[in-house]
């Protein structure tokens, strides 16, 4: 396939026709042109180019100077994307505003699903940025890679990011705990998962297959997120048992606030053991 159909391809995906997006990406490379040369140059039907034209003016990725016959010149790609971005926005806050009259019935804590790779990625990245306090995360380093930047400015804005992975990861949290084994190796024995949780809150968790457009589980559902965040726990647990490493200043924030009551009726279950001597957190 030319060079040219393979860019319309990806500029279509930005609501572009097909027929426009040969034309605009024409004009970056001949202009100015009249209709004509640009359905010559373009490769768009001569029956066509002049309703394509009418369009790209329309959404203002080009213009028409004041020549005889008429020729046109393109808005240039960072100003076009700019442009585009603005008449995006401005849609969508048009659809904010139209839906805030309406009343919805739906469940704040149901579990939502996210389907595809690329999405969950989005939808991480969203977690990530609104994240207010607390970050904890388990994760596979294809998938870290695709969020790191993020992760990188929650830390810088105070959030406290927990990291875990079975692979080998970048150290661009508070806390990082990874065995750093490799990636590859590991692909053949088990599939990439993810587990992100922010502030108590939220939670996307699911398997993170870029081939297949598998489901990731969403949701606010208190219990849920809590068992996410003790399964990231338990993880973490079991290497500092593993290695040797002291893990008190993660967990301890991640714990529930129902800890410190489990933690008194361990000890008096159990005064005897000083696996489960209690540590009241206030004290530490």
């Amino acid at each position: 396939m030319p060079q040219i159909d393979q860019i319309a391809l990806k500029i279509k995906d930005l609501g572009f026709t097909v027929y426009e997006a040969k034309a605009y990406i024409s004009l970056l490379q001949n202009s100015p042109a009249t209709r004509y040369e640009l359905s010559k140059n373009s490769g768009v039907p001569r029956s066509a180019i002049y309703g394509v034209i009418q369009q790209l003016e329309k959404i203002g990725a080009v213009n028409a100077l004041y020549s005889k016959p008429e020729k046109y010149i393109p808005l240039p790609p960072e100003q076009l994307f700019s442009l585009l971005e603005d008449q995006l926005q401005a849609r969508i806050e048009l659809a904010r505003d139209s839906l805030k009259g309406i009343e919805s019935n739906l469940l704040s804590d149901h579990l939502w699903n996210i389907v595809g790779y690329q999405n969950m990625i989005y939808k991480a990245r969203e977690i990530i940025s609104n994240a207010k306090k607390e970050i904890y995360l388990s994760i596979w380093k294809s998938e870290m890679e695709l969020i790191k930047d993020e992760l990188i400015k929650a830390s810088n804005r105070g959030v406290t990011v927990t990291l875990f992975s079975f692979t080998d990861v970048d150290n661009v949290a508070d806390f990082v705990y990874s065995y750093g084994l490799d990636e590859y190796k590991l692909d053949k024995i088990w599939v990439h998962n993810i587990i992100l949780v922010a502030d108590h809150q939220e939670l996307l968790m699911g398997e993170a297959d870029s081939k297949l457009p598998k489901k990731t589980a969403w949701t606010t559902n208190k219990a849920i997120v809590d068992i996410a965040t003790n399964h990231i726990i338990l993880d973490i647990t079991l290497y500092s048992l593993r290695f040797n490493v002291n893990i008190d200043d993660a967990v301890i924030t991640m714990q529930s606030s129902h800890s410190d009551e489990l933690g008194k009726l361990l000890h008096e279950k159990y005064p005897e053991n000083p696996m489960l001597e209690f540590q009241n957190q206030d004290n530490m």
